[in-house]
């Protein structure tokens, strides 16, 4: 028997490997999308539920601030919602051929981060941000929200002129 066309297993460790480390670098994407787009929240609120057909399925939940009151709530249904604030136009590039002033373009990117390598990206959302109604459900047997924070150290947008907990706008050139 060749071996000659058939692929070793090497090949499909790699492209997996491959797809993990894109899937990793498209979560300061999307925190750095929903900043420019809410620049006052620090947490983007993704909830995970639970299916009996084909195990669980994400929704977009909410933009929290850094005390955990909504900055934006996401409708249920995401095709009724009116476009998100625009983007600066080098971030908008990185998305394209997406929009990301969809609802349902951020939900798309943040399943298939989550699909390439379930529990791994996307971290809880803080205890101190949930609400009662979270917490609640969370201790009986719920799901627990998933939450992207939004700031980071250093702002993808704006530098170290931007808090990790806040949002500050750069300042104007003197002169």
């Amino acid at each position: 028997m060749s071996t000659a066309p058939l692929t070793p297993v090497s090949v499909l460790d790699d492209a997996e490997a491959k797809a993990r480390a894109a899937a990793c670098a498209m979560v300061p994407l999307l925190a750095a999308t929903v900043h420019a787009q809410f620049p006052t929240g620090a947490y983007l609120v993704i909830t995970r539920h639970e299916t009996d057909y084909d195990g669980e399925y994400l929704t977009l939940d909410s933009v929290r601030d850094a005390q955990g009151a909504p900055v934006w709530e996401f409708p249920d249904v995401l095709s009724h919602t009116a476009p998100l604030p625009p983007v600066p136009a080098d971030v908008a590039a990185l998305w394209a051929p997406y929009d990301p002033r969809e609802s349902h373009t951020l939900l798309e990117l943040a399943e298939r981060i989550e699909s390439t390598a379930p529990n791994t990206f996307l971290e809880f959302l803080p205890v101190e941000l949930r609400t009662a109604e979270e917490i609640q459900a969370e201790n009986d047997g719920g799901r627990t929200p998933l939450g992207i924070p939004l700031a980071p150290s250093v702002c993808a947008l704006h530098g170290d002129e931007c808090p990790a907990r806040g949002h500050a706008e750069p300042s104007a050139p003197v002169g």
